[in-house]
């Protein structure tokens, strides 16, 4: 009999669609994990609390493929799979010391377990179509990611709270082989999204592929912005975050007010849940980029974790170790697993020129009014 697949953050708003994906390919074998498993439905619950070992022990008994949906304070789960020789992969990866992914890597060639550490719409699609543009080009130099999220689509109470950690501390991007500090929310930058979204101003941003793309890939540059929509609410949190927000950010009752103004422009803007991610990588004169545009980004998150998890479900995936997914999954079937479900990225390659038309600019600190 096959193993279960288990997915952990099963009812929230990526997991109940990827537990509705994964049970129509494999029907009966899809359980979900939570505080609340009655909240699970049509499908097996177990009880989980990601912040009691005892708890994830039991709950990956019999488990053979492991999804995260939610975030983990301390990644207790991740470390529990490894050392039981499971399949794993998050939409929501922690931020891991270089050391302990190292450990992580040798205990898991030890015990046969296969990590895919990230998975999703960013990193996931995004780390996918990277590794295609780098097959292409036989290399590359720099990797430009620009993700677009919409205020009126639908976001689980994670996504708030990444928001609001990330905004409140410095980290570090790699320019020409060098490392630069930043924080999200500075370094504006117009960039071109293909229609209907238009040219719109993207902030730098600490989305994890970017942090593995010089050691995966092998490039100099890496680089990851996020453009709001309606346009005028990143230009206003960039502003803010300038005036002393940031900093207020760091108490609980700071954030506490912030989400609930959010909470109100989100009803608001309801029905505005347009998202679209551009990719471009670039070696000496030659650009490849890739964009895709859609609805509902937490269906396309849902729909790449599906990729992957079926990638290691059949292990197509099968070299133990700790992986990003640009370094181990096949770019052709995962492809041909969201077109199955519809999304199909556009790839094109330009002309040198033509990189300067989108408006990208390795390391641009500032952007025209525009």
């Amino acid at each position: 009999m096959r193993p279960d697949i288990l997915i952990v953050g099963g009812y929230g708003e990526v997991g109940r669609r990827l537990t509705t994906l994964l049970e129509a390919r494999e029907p009966g074998r899809v359980m979900v994990a939570g505080r609340h498993p009655e909240h699970a439905d049509g499908v097996s619950a177990r009880h989980i609390d990601l912040d009691d070992p005892a708890s994830i022990e039991r709950a990956l008994e019999g488990v053979g493929v492991v999804v995260a949906c939610t975030r983990q304070r301390e990644p207790h789960l991740l470390r529990a799979a490894v050392r039981r020789g499971l399949a794993y992969t998050s939409i929501a990866p922690p931020r891991l010391p270089v050391a302990e992914t190292n450990d992580l890597r040798e205990q898991a060639k030890e015990t046969g377990a296969r990590i895919v550490l990230a998975t999703g719409l960013q990193p996931g699609i995004s780390s996918m179509l990277a590794r295609s543009a780098v097959n292409r080009l036989g290399g590359v130099d720099t990797i430009e990611t620009s993700l677009l999220l919409s205020l009126g689509d639908a976001y689980g109470a994670d996504s708030m709270a990444y928001i609001f950690e990330e905004v409140a501390r410095p980290y570090s991007i790699m320019v020409a082989g060098r490392e630069r500090e930043t924080r999200a929310f500075e370094q504006p930058l117009l960039v071109t999204f293909p229609a209907p979204i238009g040219r719109r101003r993207a902030y730098a941003m600490p989305f994890t592929d970017q942090f593995h793309y010089p050691a995966t890939i092998g490039t100099k540059t890496a680089i990851g912005r996020i453009a709001l929509d309606p346009p005028w609410l990143a230009d206003l949190l960039s502003a803010l975050l300038r005036a002393g927000l940031r900093r207020a950010l760091t108490r609980g009752d700071a954030r506490g007010r912030v989400h609930g103004l959010i909470e109100k422009l989100r009803r608001r803007y309801a029905g505005r849940d347009h998202f679209a991610l551009l990719i471009e990588a670039r070696r000496g004169s030659r650009t490849i980029r890739s964009t895709l545009v859609g609805r509902q980004q937490a269906s396309a998150t849902a729909i790449g974790a599906a990729a992957i998890t079926e990638a290691l479900w059949s292990r197509e995936v099968a070299a133990p170790g700790v992986w990003l997914a640009e370094e181990i999954v096949d770019p052709d079937p995962f492809f041909a697993r969201l077109a199955a479900q519809g999304i199909v990225p556009v790839t094109d390659e330009l002309r040198s020129a033509a990189s300067a038309e989108t408006g990208s600019s390795v390391g641009a600190g500032h952007a025209s009014s525009g």
